[in-house]
């Protein structure tokens, strides 16, 4: 799924003449900035529909993801919380990467007529230590079943945004978290970062749950564990069912509704 051709045109000179006004400045994300270029001459001339477009510009969102799927209706961007249901602008999500899904990218996405485009991807190597296939669509399906998959970026169909502050925090903090031994590295980061931001304490604990499972995946794994699937929440391994179906009862079951995506979910 893509743009019309008309709807690419549109997306491609609002994207050109901003970038044009704001030189090396970093535009996107930036709502001054972009209220400055509508103000200027540089902005005249747009009617007020596509000063609505460029001002929803400021909650671009970059970085890595895994390009996970491709429906008909659009493809779905993973990164390590959200899923995004994104199209391109002139070809398919699918049909801009070698090989084939899961793959990882590095995109820019823009919000454009209540849909998600990709303005940018390129494919990333993701290394030694990249999950396996079924380990990334099974953490697809956890994330899909608690919080679906967002089609829109535009601010007035999103709850808040967080701070641009707080964004870089939960970017550093997902770094810090993202290995044991980055883990033990950062630990006093961490405190500082949770002290700070206390808002991210719900990032820490998912990230936390994840750092957890791979240890207790191993462990059970080398002990011959097998055909079940397992929720851990913190250290702990909380829920263990014969399927998907009934481990998710189990943490509804266990008050864990609510904090489901504070769990980690894998099988053997």
């Amino acid at each position: 799924m893509h743009l019309s051709p008309a709807a690419c045109e549109e997306f491609t000179t609002l994207n050109e003449r901003l970038l044009a006004f704001a030189g090396n400045d970093a535009v996107f994300g930036n709502p001054e900035l972009i209220e400055r270029f509508l103000s200027s001459e540089s902005g005249a001339g747009l009617n007020e529909k596509q000063r609505r477009k460029v001002r929803n510009f400021s909650t671009v969102k970059q970085g890595q993801f895994y390009l996970v799927k491709q429906y008909k209706k659009y493809a779905v961007l993973m990164d390590d919380h959200r899923l995004y249901g994104v199209v391109g602008m002139c070809e398919s999500p699918e049909q801009m990467v070698d090989g084939e899904l899961p793959a990882l990218v590095e995109a820019v996405l823009q919000p454009f007529d209540n849909k998600i485009v990709i303005a940018e991807l390129s494919p990333t190597d993701a290394g030694e230590d990249a999950p396996s296939r079924s380990d990334i669509e099974y953490e697809f399906k956890q994330i899909k079943d608690v919080r679906g998959i967002t089609e829109t970026l535009d601010p007035r169909m999103l709850e808040q945004q967080a701070s641009p502050a707080a964004q870089r925090a939960e970017k550093q903090l997902r770094q810090y978290l993202k290995t044991s031994a980055t883990q033990e590295k950062h630990r006093d980061d961490i405190e500082k970062v949770l002290k700070k931001f206390p808002e991210l304490h719900d990032v820490y604990m998912q990230m936390y749950s994840k750092l957890s499972a791979r240890s207790i995946k191993k462990e059970l794994k080398a002990n011959g564990v097998r055909e079940r699937h397992f929720a851990v929440y913190n250290n702990s391994v909380v829920a263990v069912a014969a399927t998907r179906g009934e481990l998710l009862d189990q943490l509804s079951d266990l008050s864990f509704d609510g904090m489901m995506d504070q769990c980690a979910l894998f099988r053997l």
